[in-house]
């Protein structure tokens, strides 16, 4: 290559074939490898983010998670050590059945059988003992795994305790409201508010009334001309629409009989079975009606 200096000299000068300018050739073997390196490369990432990703759903899950083996905890998250109130320490290497409540082993492990063996699929309920003693309702689950080379259990686990204490609560309302409805001496009876079937009575209403309870259930009380005055009837299920509730009406029942009873009727607009029917109590008065009918029948001929 020719130069020139400021003065006009000419000189020649070599170019060298490392300079900067030039790249080297690369070989084909070269070229094939960096899309190899570079897909290991993103596998590695890959995976990394992935045992990120389930460490983070394992830990910060609000489902108490465990690994077992041979029946003993190798695994425990967070959240399964607050809901049984061991730490990890403590439950590792321990039998898993050791923190059920003794009545219900045999039945979880039946049920951890069944799931294990892909012949249950649904989780079931059983009660554990936490470290203080206290009682908990969970919801279980279970599915087998591979952990570090060997077949292992993965259990869920969430704790349903207040689900249960509510519908327990509830039951022995239920039961309660039963024993009250059916040891009553009043008559009570629920219906349905607009057509008046009725759906449950009572031993008292049965036994004042004469009729029983085939020929009562699924049938109005128009159906069975109970009211003496059915437009009384209309009067106060109107009330009981606007209020949702009437207390002490005197009315006329007519019984099977043919008797005419005056009673003390309230009722109250409840939801029952999915739908707006009232419950209503009625006391027999007749006794009572008669007397002061008497009384005042008395007192006229006095006055006379």
């Amino acid at each position: 290559m020719r130069a020139t200096t400021e003065h006009g000299r000419r000189y020649f000068v070599s170019r060298r074939l490392d300079s900067p300018h030039v790249q080297p050739k690369r070989s084909a073997m070269d070229s094939q490898r960096d899309p190899q390196n570079r897909t290991t490369e993103l596998l590695k990432e890959w995976h990394s983010l992935e045992k990120d990703f389930i460490s983070q759903l394992f830990f910060n899950s609000p489902i108490g998670i465990y690994i077992l083996q041979n029946g003993r905890f190798r695994f425990v998250n967070p959240e399964f050590q607050r809901i049984t109130g061991y730490d990890e320490h403590e439950l590792k290497g321990t039998l898993s059945l050791d923190i059920v409540h003794p009545e219900d082993r045999d039945m979880v492990r039946s049920k951890a059988i069944e799931m294990l063996k892909g012949q249950r699929s649904s989780p079931y309920l059983a009660r554990i003992v936490r470290k203080n003693g206290e009682l908990k309702y969970i919801l279980e689950s279970v599915c087998s795994i591979s952990y570090r080379g060997q077949i292992s259990a993965l259990g869920y686990f969430m704790d349903n305790t207040e689900q249960e204490l509510i519908k327990e609560a509830l039951r022995q309302s239920e039961q309660k409201f039963h024993k009250a409805f059916r040891s009553s001496p009043d008559w009570v009876v629920i219906s349905t508010l607009d057509d008046g079937i009725y759906l449950e009575v009572n031993q008292a209403f049965l036994h004042t009334t004469g009729f029983t309870a085939q020929e009562v259930i699924g049938r109005s009380s128009t159906d069975l001309g109970i009211w003496v005055d059915p437009e009384e009837r209309d009067e106060l299920h109107e009330i009981l629409r606007e209020n949702g509730r009437v207390c002490n009406a005197e009315v006329r029942f007519k019984v099977k009989s043919g008797a005419i009873l005056h009673v003390l009727w309230s009722a109250e607009v409840i939801e029952y079975g999915g739908k707006q029917c009232l419950i209503a109590v009625a006391r027999d008065v007749t006794d009572r009606k008669l007397a002061e009918q008497e009384q005042m029948r008395r007192e006229k001929l006095q006055g006379v």
